[in-house]
């Protein structure tokens, strides 16, 4: 819905409406699959960083991950999809990961470990944003869970067809809410732990060796990916003669290839 005139914070609501647009965009950039072709996709399991950040330079779509053996692979659908042709381009994930790696690397590597540890706490801030969702829209449903009770409660028994409405109402606004709170326990059980204070003096012991943090056993999977969007916002690709061309696309609106 599109409207002509926009009032902000005239009323008071759950949330600000700055937190109202940070939270859309968390949103947007979590869509997997579907919506906007450029949201990136919230970070997945597999040992390949770059899911979600890759564009193919053919034909500009976004390309998949598949994982099978000992590594994964990137490769492009679209043209198989939409034009009944072959794949686009299809390549080993784990030399490519290692390339871009090096690249964000040297690009961070001025930050220091500060660079690494806001991307950690970025990382926990995306969680709390989800997190935050959910609990409004609980929120929400124990309220229409309550209104429902209340609703069946004021009914006369007398009147069954209305009653039995009105508790077929109550127990699927009840599911609502236990729906709701199994994603909240699920998002907590994802919920990366917090550096101790031990693992953080360590990294911050590293100085300046990115590197050295990069493989740190403190440095998870998810976390290297997290770091990896930190800093790029997008990676197109081509195959020109065998050869993997790549050009990253870094956050800031920066090019390099």
């Amino acid at each position: 819905m599109e409207l002509d005139v926009l009032l902000k914070d005239q009323h008071a609501g759950y949330i600000t409406w700055s937190e109202f647009e940070r939270n859309q965009q968390v949103i947007a950039n979590n869509a997997t699959g579907k919506g906007s072709a450029t949201a990136r996709g919230a970070v997945r399991r597999g040992g390949l960083s770059l899911a979600g950040l890759l564009r193919c330079g053919h034909c500009g779509r976004k390309m998949y991950v598949a994982y099978g053996g000992k590594a994964g692979r990137y490769h492009c659908e679209g043209a198989p999809v939409n034009h009944g042709t072959k794949r686009c381009i299809l390549f080993g994930g784990l030399h490519v990961d290692q390339a871009v790696g090096a690249a964000v690397l040297g690009a961070l590597k001025p930050l220091g470990i500060d660079g690494a540890t806001k991307a950690l706490e970025a990382q926990a801030s995306e969680t709390s944003a989800a997190q935050r969702q959910l609990e409004l829209a609980l929120q929400r449903a124990r309220y229409e869970a309550a209104h429902a009770r209340q609703q069946y409660d004021a009914v006369d028994p007398a009147n069954r067809l209305v009653a039995g409405e009105l508790e077929r109402r109550w127990n699927k606004a009840l599911e609502a809410v236990h729906q709701i709170d199994g994603e909240i326990a699920a998002l907590e059980a994802r919920r990366p732990s917090p550096l101790g204070e031990k693992e953080r003096d360590q990294l911050m012991r590293l100085g300046a060796d990115l590197d050295l943090a990069w493989s740190h056993p403190a440095a998870t999977s998810a976390t290297r990916k997290r770091i990896v969007r930190a800093a790029l916002s997008e990676i197109v690709v081509r195959i020109e003669g065998g050869v993997i061309e790549m050009v990253l696309h870094w956050q800031g609106g920066i090019t390099r290839h």
